[in-house]
């Protein structure tokens, strides 16, 4: 061998040794390193200079004091008139109060009318043509007389009688029409017997065909009932929306207008080994089910259902909660996390936090012992597993920036959410659930933004298989929010729960539901849970004022940076917008869509 090859070998080896240390340190995962940079919105558009001059939407409502589920309907209607920039006076049922002829509708928080010492001026007030929704079944503790039935569209009240399910012949909730939600985990409420006049006109009934929701006119103006309760859960925000939304002529309120998707547990450590019921459908173990069957199907959901994940990362499945925490040994699972994680980011999507394990970030009391899982005895222990799921992921990816957090099987103590925002200050939203049974001891939220500006961003729904309760509850928080937020795990087949489900059965239930949430409401921007901030920030932030004319219908808006969405619900039919986009997205229902300060909608047969 001559010296030139000795040189060339020595370089060769030398290169190859250097390959080998690279690669050992992760030095390629840093190669093109991910960013994600947070979009920032315009400057907020200044208050319209007439705003003191136009009145906001103002409703009255009508209660009962000694009634808690009154109560909760007072409370439910003044917080969403509230978030829809309306305003509102309420009167206790023994107090006599005007109605103003200007008022957009008059919400009736209780059933016994009988005792509504102002009825007498509701019923007015809906002759002269306004319109007044009643949220409650109603209640002849005290008789309701005569005239008060006739103007509800009700011959006659009967007894009380469970409700179970729903189904709806109308469009009265947008979305809705021709749909029955009552298998699974069904909605139930508790109703009267009642016959309605023939000009009565039933826009939903319960499953056994009570009628639980109608619209009657009355002079020039109508009466809308719903015939249930105010139920302890969030599901009958659809109705009260939509109730709110049929109040006047051509009525408006702001929505969000996105779609989320979480998966938890991904990436995460795979099982090793074969799961005998995937084996013994696909022919594939575990690693390779979810490599080549679970991720390419999902990504191709991504794609054609216009969907951006937000996946949750997990270090270990270990039940460790006193530190010191470690990493895995081996290369198995942070190869995951690079694979899985960045032909997720490439789809569109964003890596968040899950926990360094799968042990909920809570103390003993929480329901440990029905998940198997182990309490945690300090919240010193708690930041020290997520700084060390922080330095985990850091070192995969040194320049992104994980923004969201979602807490195991949804349980999150307020030990453990102090721990996260400690242990990692980069993250911003918490995500963990909109609703469910206190007795699952589940961290719930609303939607909202903290003083801090961090943000509470829960899921509604989950599972490939959404029972007709979650369908309803999509339905319900669409037509309130304007939000589709829905989680899976990558591992649910696994579950006992989906024991007589096969793959294919769970493939088909997750492409039913999209397939009927994308048909239902397409107008949703498919977006990542760090890029809703931006959404909830404009609604949040937005105020309005409108001004109807009879030809046309002009809105003016100030506080946004981006793009804004409402739904104007008229029997009007639209000839062009202004300034906006305006979609027929229902029977009767537009979304409107504008960035700027003013928009207008002109209807068909204006100057005519």
């Amino acid at each position: 061998m001559n010296k030139r090859n000795i040189v060339l070998l020595f370089f060769f080896a030398a290169l190859l040794g250097c390959f080998f240390q690279y690669t050992r340190i992760d030095g390629f995962l840093h190669l093109g390193a991910v960013k994600n940079l947070v979009t920032t919105q315009g400057a907020a558009l200044a208050p319209w200079q007439d705003a003191e001059e136009v009145a906001r939407d103002h409703y009255v409502i009508f209660y009962d004091p000694e009634d808690v589920p009154s109560m909760y309907a007072r409370h439910n209607a003044e917080k969403m008139l509230t978030e829809q920039k309306k305003s509102f006076e309420s009167h206790p049922l023994h107090e006599a109060a005007e109605v103003p002829s200007d008022a957009r509708g008059v919400i009736l928080a209780t059933g016994r009318l009988g005792a509504v010492a102002s009825m007498p001026n509701v019923l007015s007030y809906v002759e002269q043509g306004g319109t007044a929704v009643l949220l409650a079944h109603l209640d002849p503790r005290e008789p309701i007389g005569d005239d008060v039935l006739q103007a509800l569209g009700v011959n006659t009240i009967g007894d009380d009688v469970e409700a179970f399910g729903i189904h709806f012949l109308t469009d009265f909730v947008l979305g809705t029409k021709g749909e029955t939600f009552e298998k699974g985990s069904i909605y139930s409420t508790m109703a009267k017997s009642v016959v309605l006049a023939d000009d009565a006109e039933l826009e939903a009934e319960s499953a056994s065909g009570v009628p639980m929701l109608w619209g009657h006119a009355y002079g020039g103006g109508h009466f809308y009932a719903y015939n249930g309760t105010e139920r302890d859960d969030k599901t009958n925000e659809g109705f009260l929306a939509a109730l709110i939304s049929h109040c006047g002529e051509d009525s408006i309120y702001p929505v969000v207008g996105v779609k989320l998707f979480f998966i938890d547990d991904f990436p995460a450590p795979t099982p090793e080994g074969d799961f005998s019921k995937i084996y013994n459908e696909t022919g594939l173990s575990t690693a390779d089910f979810y490599k080549q069957e679970w991720w390419p199907w999902m990504l191709g959901n991504a794609k054609k259902f216009g969907i951006k994940y937000t996946g949750l990362i997990i270090e270990t499945y270990g039940d460790q909660v006193h530190g010191p925490f470690h990493e895995l040994p081996g290369r198995a699972a942070r190869d995951n996390v690079v694979i899985y994680g960045r032909e997720l980011l490439k789809a569109g999507g964003e890596l968040g936090l899950h926990g360094y394990n799968h042990q909920s970030l809570a103390p003993a009391g929480y329901n440990q012992e029905e998940h198997g899982y182990v309490p945690w005895d300090s919240e010193d222990d708690m930041i020290e597993a997520m700084q060390e799921l922080y330095r985990y992921v850091k070192n995969l990816y040194p320049d992104y920036e994980f923004r969201v957090y979602v807490p195991p099987s949804d349980i999150l103590s307020p030990e453990g959410y102090d721990a996260v925002k400690k242990a990692v200050p980069t993250v911003k939203i918490m995500s963990s659930l909109y609703d469910g049974l206190p007795s699952a001891k589940a961290f719930y939220q609303d939607y909202k933004r903290n003083d801090d500006g961090s943000y509470e961003i829960p899921r509604v729904t989950s599972g490939y298989v959404p029972d007709a309760i979650m369908r309803w509850s999509v339905c319900s928080l669409i037509n309130h929010l304007g939000v589709f937020s829905h989680f899976v795990h990558p591992d649910e087949m696994f579950y006992e729960e989906s024991a007589d489900k096969s793959w294919a059965d769970m493939k088909e239930g997750l492409t039913d539901f999209l397939t009927e949430m994308d048909t239902r409401y397409p107008w949703l921007t498919p977006v990542t849970a760090s890029e809703s901030t931006a959404y909830f920030d404009d609604y949040f932030d937005l105020d309005y004022r409108v001004v109807r004319t009879p030809e046309t219908f002009e809105l003016h808006c100030w506080n946004h940076g981006g793009e804004v969405k409402f739904l104007v619900r008229s029997e009007k039919t639209l000839d062009h917008a202004e300034n906006c986009t305006a979609e027929l997205v229902g029977d009767g229902v537009y979304l409107v869509r504008m960035k700027g300060d003013s928009a207008k909608l002109i209807w068909k047969g204006a100057g005519e």
